[in-house]
């Protein structure tokens, strides 16, 4: 049986205990690889700040849909925007991989933005080819995507599909 689920869009406010949906999204990422037959649907582009639940239904109907037209149905379709493989330190820079990363792109043409190496202060990221890479002199323990409760992150695939918040292990 497949099982599709949509992460947490973003959120900021302290009614809901915002300082938690980082975390939170980033569990969700992981059932990923423990859920058979399962998909998620990102969307922490299309939320709003004060409410958790977005009204754009098209676009989070339309990205489960991606999952079920590509494992159930067998179409040729990227299912879901960029999904973070591995973060390796090589000669002060950090190179982060990704699964669905044709065409790695921002959604605004600007920079890359969303990336940190602590968890609270962003740092320069580069798209190289279907890469990002963060240049840094001593090794960090982790490297953090979309960490804020309303997230900026602007990295997207060819398809167009924002990039989940993640937390990575450097090695």
């Amino acid at each position: 049986l497949s099982f599709y689920w949509v992460q947490l869009s973003s959120i900021d406010t302290t009614n809901y205990k915002s300082q938690y949906w980082p975390k939170f999204r980033d569990e969700q990422r992981k059932l990923l690889g423990e859920v058979k037959n399962g998909g998620m649907a990102v969307c922490s582009d299309i939320g709003f700040k004060d409410n958790v639940h977005p009204t754009n239904k098209r676009d989070v109907g339309e990205r489960l849909a991606r999952w079920a037209l590509n494992k159930v149905y067998g179409q040729n379709i990227i299912p879901s925007g960029p999904l973070p493989l591995a973060a390796k330190f090589v000669k002060d820079k950090v190179i982060i991989s990704f699964q669905y990363a044709k065409g790695l792109a921002t959604s605004d043409d600007q920079p890359a933005r969303a990336f940190s190496i602590n968890g609270k202060t962003d740092i320069a990221a580069v798209i190289q080819s279907n890469a990002v890479v963060i240049t840094t002199k001593k090794k960090p323990e982790y490297v953090y995507y979309g960490w804020k409760p309303f997230s900026d992150g602007n990295l997207i695939n060819s398809e167009k599909l924002p990039a989940s918040t993640f937390k990575l292990k450097v090695q």
